[in-house]
């Protein structure tokens, strides 16, 4: 009879199911800062400065938007083979 060594098995924990309900949460609340960019009541009166900050803050949001449903919908596949 042979010694056999330890025994080592691999599991994957939940850690992938958390980054992307991470990655769902950070969506959701990102098109909801933009959504209330939108909505925000101008300022009274408006001086360039808080329009342009509020512009900024706009394309920012969308910009994130953008980025993270890029890494939810994962990696794109080239059509080249």
């Amino acid at each position: 009879m042979a010694l056999e060594g330890p025994q080592l098995a691999y599991t994957r924990t939940d850690d992938e199911a958390e980054s992307e309900n991470t990655l769902q949460r950070a969506l959701r609340l990102a098109r909801e800062i933009e959504e209330l960019l939108d909505n925000a009541p101008p300022t009274q009166p408006p001086s360039r400065s808080s329009r342009d900050s509020t512009r900024m803050a706009r394309a920012m949001a969308s910009s994130l938007i953008d980025e993270l449903e890029v890494l939810d919908r994962g990696p794109r596949q080239s059509r080249l083979a």
